[in-house]
């Protein structure tokens, strides 16, 4: 599917929201402006759990103008740097990002959304994963460990510090896979811990010879499954852990239906795009940047 791009904005709409869903706990809230969505947390002040998701702004100047002072004095209220992300596709005005740089806003990054359109192929390419991870470590013991706490099945609910350590071992991946400051360590962890607390969240974690090498996570409603920190320590890269992480996700998000299954990928990550494209993946729309007001 390499090179295919989908430009459908009413499915960017429903895949980015459906993100911001995924992304809700009991205190961080998504509330509906009316023309956009904000994603708030009032217990953590990093950008990307306070941000305006899919704008839909009046294009006449004082009216934009207008409707981004009062966002402003929003985030203000809010103590929160100001932090917008435009659609994919579709979002209004066109030349929003634009118009947001000339404001003073910085664009931090960006990503590009991907769904899944070839689900028919999963039980091949996740066999595949399977035998490339078992040539590359040999006789070393390559082990998956999944949580699903939010589960009923009381077989599923271990205890805390179970749960605990497992979550440290899960941030431990997570901050050396992205880069995360030691400082934020802590905070991955509790995140970790809520989402396999909570029903449709679920992670897995791959060992090899016992020491945690690379995590992913699915979150599944309704609305579909979104896929999300998958990554791999730096030391056991190159080795298919991603691609079997993530054919794993796939296999276990088809099980559970919903008319989608999608991620985001960061737009300067051209291998991670070739991975996803090769598990049946398809871009939607284009790159979607993060505008920041310091």
């Amino acid at each position: 599917m390499g090179g295919v791009r989908i430009l459908d904005p009413d499915l960017a709409r429903r895949l980015v929201l459906h993100e911001a869903r995924a992304q809700q706990t009991p205190a961080r809230e998504l509330r509906d402006l009316g023309d956009g969505w904000l994603l708030h947390d009032p217990s953590d002040a990093e950008p990307f759990w306070n941000r305006l998701i899919a704008p839909n702004w009046p294009a006449e100047p004082i009216a934009f103008d207008r409707r981004l002072d009062e966002i402003i004095t929003l985030f203000a209220t809010l103590a929160r740097l100001p932090h917008v992300r435009p659609l994919p596709v579709g979002g209004e005005p066109e030349d929003l990002a634009h118009r947001l740089e000339l404001a003073g806003f910085e664009t931090m990054g960006a990503d590009q959304r991907m769904v899944l359109v070839e689900p028919e192929r999963v039980v091949d390419l996740l066999a595949a994963a399977e035998a490339r991870v078992a040539a590359a470590f040999g006789s070393r013991a390559v082990a998956v460990s999944g949580h699903d706490l939010g589960s009923t099945n009381t077989r599923e609910r271990r205890r805390w510090a179970e749960r605990r350590h497992w979550a440290t071992d899960a941030s431990l991946v997570l901050a050396e896979a992205f880069g995360v400051e030691p400082a934020r360590r802590l905070a991955l962890e509790n995140d970790v811990l809520a989402c396999i607390s909570r029903p449709g969240c679920a992670m897995l974690l791959l060992r090899v010879d016992g020491e945690p090498a690379a995590i992913a996570r699915r979150a599944t409603s309704e609305e579909g499954s979104y896929l999300s920190s998958i990554g791999t320590r730096p030391r056991f890269r190159r080795a298919g852990l991603g691609a079997l992480a993530t054919a794993i996700l796939l296999r276990d998000a088809l099980a559970a239906g919903g008319p989608a299954v999608h991620l985001a990928v960061e737009s300067d990550n051209e291998a991670a795009r070739l991975l996803y494209e090769g598990l049946g993946f398809a871009l939607v729309g284009e790159p979607a940047p993060d505008l920041l007001l310091r």
